[in-house]
């Protein structure tokens, strides 16, 4: 019996319209993300950054991890009652949802609302991407598993999480990775003779994972911290100096993303460009899609994605690139001719470390 095809895409796109086509960076770090502790001068000082292109997926988690090693500076401290974060990007509003949790009154310093940050431009797949973690496989499970778990309690609940089978030509390096070091906490990855799709004939792969709408998330997190007292204060930071003399909370919590590779100066630190074209919502289509490039349908748009750009830190978009994104896939579909793909091809998919070309090599 032949499988019967899901929805067909509309590809109507006009790059021309605006937000049409959008840009963001994605805060790459090569070795491994930061996340750790140091004291300067007056000022307990945690790291949360360097996610690369999973900051969503690894959130909630890495804000767990955030609120663990505050507590247990608290408890070594005495009459501690304020903490700051730093960045308003998906990093910065979790960990401090989850510094309420320990009491303390929390300030939140950006030089961009919640919606205007790289976070607010990302995808939304549920997945372990662009992300490096040698050395860290054990606390990176644990922030996997936590993470997951505390997106799955939201579905339902106003944050724009919805669970979605992701069917792939190859192999999704960035869910295999899950399945490797989290066994069980997603379903395994199936094999089909061929995908759901008109005019596709070749094997493939179907992943169980989430989808996570960042526009809706991070609007509620923001709604949910203006309810519980959460300052939020405007302010744009030129180097470590200007924190540590502008930030009177003696705990501060840096989850400023790119922006450390100049406030913290971070060599390890990259920026990497990429570029999403943003057709109307199609409430029909409710899976995700990804062969050499991707495509989310989200409640906002449908959202194709998939560009790699080392060492541009730009966030202009390219309407010829995003039209060509939208070409591409919609080629896959037999809805345009197939054409070569843009220069800026899909993400590194084995995650190993990438090189900066503004970097000469030695």
């Amino acid at each position: 019996m032949a499988t019967p095809n899901l929805p067909t895409p509309d590809f109507a796109f006009d790059p021309n319209q605006p937000g049409a086509c959008i840009a963001g960076v994605r805060p790459y770090r090569n070795g491994s993300y930061r996340l750790d502790a140091e004291t300067i001068s007056q000022s307990f000082i945690v790291h949360n950054y360097g996610h690369g292109g999973a900051g969503i997926t690894l959130s909630f988690g890495c804000a767990a991890k955030v609120r663990d090693i505050v507590r247990d500076h608290l408890a070594a401290s005495r009459g501690v009652t304020e903490a700051a974060v730093l960045g308003a990007g998906v990093m910065g509003l979790t960990a401090a949802t989850l510094l309420l949790d320990l009491g303390l009154k929390v300030t939140v310093y950006s030089d961009r609302a919640p919606l205007e940050t790289t976070s607010a431009k990302a995808g939304g797949q549920w997945a372990v991407s662009v992300v490096e973690f040698a050395g860290k496989e054990r606390e990176l499970t644990d922030i996997i598993k936590s993470a997951y778990r505390a997106f799955k309690d939201r579905i339902g609940q106003g944050f724009g999480v919805f669970e979605r089978p992701n069917y792939t030509a190859t192999r999704a390096h960035n869910l295999d990775i899950v399945l490797q070091l989290a066994p069980g906490l997603i379903p395994p990855r199936q094999p089909l003779q061929r995908l759901p799709f008109a005019h596709h004939t070749k094997p493939g792969f179907v992943y169980q994972t989430l989808l996570i709408e960042p526009p809706v998330l991070l609007a509620r997190l923001k709604a949910d911290l203006d309810q519980r007292g959460v300052s939020f204060v405007s302010k744009r930071f030129v180097n470590r100096s200007d924190i540590l003399a502008g930030v009177p909370q003696p705990i501060v919590v840096n989850c400023t993303g790119l922006g450390s590779m100049t406030l913290w100066s971070d060599t390890k630190m990259m920026p990497i460009k990429g570029q999403l074209a943003l057709l109307r919502p199609q409430p029909e289509l409710q899976y995700l899609y990804g062969q050499n490039g991707y495509l989310f349908p989200r409640s906002d748009h449908v959202v194709i994605g998939g560009t790699f750009e080392p060492g541009v830190n730009d966030e202009t978009p390219d309407k010829a690139v995003c039209q060509g994104l939208v070409d591409h896939i919609a080629s896959l579909f037999g809805k345009a001719p197939a054409k070569p793909l843009p220069d800026i091809h899909i993400h590194n998919p084995v995650h190993a470390p990438i090189v900066n070309p503004a970097i000469p090599e030695v």
